[in-house]
């Protein structure tokens, strides 16, 4: 799957920070809030290692950020893809670093809703964390990386670019009352999930990794996959028309 915009003006890559609420325990050397411009920058292509060109959010940090030349839209598949810094832990393919967040979108910037994130927990519950990746659905900061701008695999390609897709067709039963149109996503907001005491959509306590030194959600890019230029929005309500 490849990037479709209708533009050649437009790149699929987040092009702003709009606000962003660092968290407890913050890392104040990853504070630079333009490493989310452009593509993601894992270290090599086999998730054994993650990135540090990354902003760090701390626990229970949140960041919004905004896609100004071109907006998401809900096509065929995934839509988007969110690049965190997981890697596999010591090697071992079926555990991931990993550092969950919560994913909302927005078309105006004020008006956001979530994707329905959901943690299946082994039995019996592991008391120290849950490294296993396929626990965690519609999270951010689940997956290793294997993109980066040297090593030739496409980040646009979600089949091989590693990184956490999203499809904007798992919205359409709450989109509309909440105000937000599918057909023109221009922000993203990403909040640090606080690993132990925050939950789930069914109301099971999310553990993250079983690693504990943990900082938060470190937020390296976000790829736009269905995007197309800008249209011109008019809401009364929760009634979208678009015009051009």
């Amino acid at each position: 799957m490849m990037f479709n915009c209708e533009s050649a003006f437009c790149d699929p890559y987040i092009d702003r920070v709009v606000e962003v609420h660092f968290g407890e325990d913050h890392d104040p050397a990853f504070g630079d809030v333009s490493k989310v411009l452009g593509p993601p920058c894992a270290y090599g292509s086999q998730g054994l290692g993650g990135s540090v060109d990354v902003l760090n959010l701390g626990i229970g940090g949140w960041v919004i950020v905004e896609f100004t030349d071109n907006v998401i839209y809900d096509g065929l598949g995934v839509d988007f893809v969110v690049f965190e810094n997981p890697f596999y832990i010591g090697g071992d393919f079926t555990k991931v670093y990993l550092e969950p967040g919560f994913v909302y979108v927005s078309s105006d910037g004020d008006h956001f809703t979530s994707f329905t994130a959901n943690y299946t927990p082994p039995v019996p519950p592991l008391p120290n964390g849950d490294d296993n990746f396929e626990h965690y659905h519609n999270f951010a900061g689940i997956m290793p990386v294997f993109s980066n701008p040297s090593n030739g695999i496409d980040p646009l390609n979600p089949s091989v670019s590693g990184g956490d897709p999203f499809d904007l067709t798992d919205l359409r039963d709450t989109a509309a009352s909440h105000g937000v149109d599918l057909q023109n996503i221009r922000f993203i907001k990403i909040q640090d999930v606080r690993r132990r005491i925050d939950k789930d959509c069914d109301g099971d306590i999310i553990p993250g990794t079983s690693s504990p030194l943990v900082n938060g959600f470190d937020l390296d890019a976000i790829a736009a996959i269905h995007s197309k230029p800008p249209s011109r929005v008019s809401a009364t309500g929760h009634v979208w028309s678009l015009y051009e």
